[in-house]
């Protein structure tokens, strides 16, 4: 039901046409329809990125010297491109701001990021605190994989938030790993199984690096990551 209503929105979308984040009806870009080419110009897509943490890099590398010296539980991470600007504004207001009508324009940039993925054998969405859930009204993660016409199957209660003590956005690296220990539990058995983990910004890699560890302590065979935006925070 949910694919065949997202085939419609994106049918609708292109008929009426119109940038979701500038308002304007000028030229769409290759990524979604609800975006214009002059605002998709404004988004840095990196040409090199870590295959492991997606940082970008200036040059065609495999890996950042941070991943070769310090490897993470995590093969890979696909990201969109980098939080910063138009892609940072987005998700901002989408998420602080119930800027509900972004998540379309999210998903199809998730969608794209999706294009070199091997088919993972489940998708874990990172979960959010049921207070949080309270407070926002919605689930950021969920409402855009709604929006996706994605077929591969997802678990969202697969692994649960213990606790939410304070918000991600400004704090240090040091803080966020702090912060975020102890914070999930895996529900379900991931024996052997290839899981693909998606988020909004990989920042630091403090939040994905926990999931990861979650997830091989459930049985997980292989984790990789999915983003929309990767931050040039340093770790």
């Amino acid at each position: 039901m949910m694919q065949i209503l997202t085939r419609t929105i994106n049918q609708l979308a292109r008929i009426i046409g119109g940038c979701v984040h500038c308002g304007g009806h000028g030229t769409a870009s290759e990524f979604s329809t609800r975006l214009c080419l002059d605002c998709a110009d404004a988004v840095n897509l990196a040409p090199f990125r870590c295959r492991t943490c997606a940082v970008p890099l200036s040059t065609d590398d495999a890996q950042c010297l941070h991943c070769i010296q310090q490897p993470p539980l995590y093969t890979r991470t696909d990201a969109f491109a980098d939080y910063s600007g138009t892609l940072q504004h987005l998700i901002l207001q989408y998420k602080f701001h119930n800027k509900l009508a972004y998540a379309p324009l999210l998903a199809d940039l998730l969608t794209h990021a999706w294009r070199n993925i091997e088919p993972p054998d489940v998708v874990i969405p990172v979960p959010q605190h049921d207070s949080m859930t309270c407070t926002r009204g919605f689930i950021p993660l969920e409402y855009i994989w709604q929006c996706m016409d994605n077929s591969t199957p997802v678990n969202s209660r697969a692994v649960v938030r213990l606790h939410h003590a304070h918000l991600q956005v400004g704090a240090t690296a040091l803080e966020r790993r702090r912060q975020i220990k102890g914070a999930f539990a895996a529900t379900a058995d991931l024996t052997g199984l290839r899981v693909l983990l998606i988020d909004d910004v990989y920042t630091t890699g403090a939040t994905l690096s926990e999931m990861a560890k979650i997830c091989i302590a459930a049985g997980a065979a292989q984790i990789n990551n999915l983003v929309i935006a990767r931050a040039r925070m340093g770790k």
